[in-house]
């Protein structure tokens, strides 16, 4: 596995040796620390980074021997400030070690790096020209599995001026005389006027589709919508 240094194994490894300390010279002591969130991991029974672990383990070991108290970090605290000049020192010419990064870290860094690199690509694509109109950047929230959705931002589907392209109509038009395409039907199709939809422009686009992707009324309407171009689409066919 990988390894890191950051402030919370720092404060873990520091905190790990100062419990080594005491147990084998048997002494008692206090470990005052700045960092709440090593505290909380070593206190969290649902951990499952084997360094922080090893950790607990120690301080079990040495359980009559030391106590972890948590103290306000840059808060004019002699010991504290004296703490950080050291280990800011440490960090520039000390030692280094190797601590194995936690899974949560792992899944975060590996998270980023997937997003920046889906990004990238989205952005430096040629192709779905509509879709990044109305998506302009990568959205973990917004994977969409409902096939409707996928048609109204991609203009991929049951529409007349889309099948036209792949040779299975021979007209782009819709039966009305108008143009086929899926904007066609959510906004002047005579034969979906019952659904129809005000759509925004720009970017408020964006915020609309997050907003309406997960409206129960609004998938049932795109679902009618479609349903009577697929229709359309396949009387076309027949002519």
């Amino acid at each position: 596995m990988n390894s890191f240094n950051s402030v919370f194994q720092a404060e873990l490894a520091a905190i790990n040796f100062a419990a080594g300390w005491a147990l084998e010279r048997n002494v008692k002591i206090k470990v005052f620390s700045d960092s709440k969130s090593s505290i909380e991991a070593i206190r969290s029974p649902k951990v499952k980074s084997n360094f922080v672990l090893s950790v607990k383990d120690n301080l079990y070991n040495a359980k009559d021997l030391v106590s972890l108290v948590w103290v306000k970090a840059h808060a004019g605290n002699p010991g504290n400030e004296l703490a950080d000049h050291f280990s800011k020192i440490a960090s520039s010419c000390g030692a280094d070690m190797s601590i194995p990064a936690p899974y949560s870290y792992i899944k975060r860094v590996c998270k980023k790096f997937l997003m920046n690199d889906w990004n990238s690509y989205w952005k430096n694509s040629t192709t779905g020209k509509r879709t990044k109109e109305i998506l302009p950047s990568t959205n973990l929230n917004l994977m969409i599995s409902n096939k409707y959705v996928i048609y109204l931002l991609t203009n991929h589907g049951p529409f007349p001026a889309y099948l036209c392209r792949f040779k299975i109509l021979n007209n782009p038009d819709c039966l009305c005389g108008e143009h086929g395409d899926v904007d066609h039907y959510l906004t002047s199709c005579m034969h979906t006027k019952y659904y129809h939809l005000l759509l925004p422009t720009g970017s408020a686009r964006t915020h609309w589709t997050r907003k309406l992707c997960k409206n129960y009324l609004f998938l049932n309407r795109l679902k009618s919508i479609f349903e009577i171009s697929r229709k359309v689409c396949d009387d076309l066919q027949r002519l």
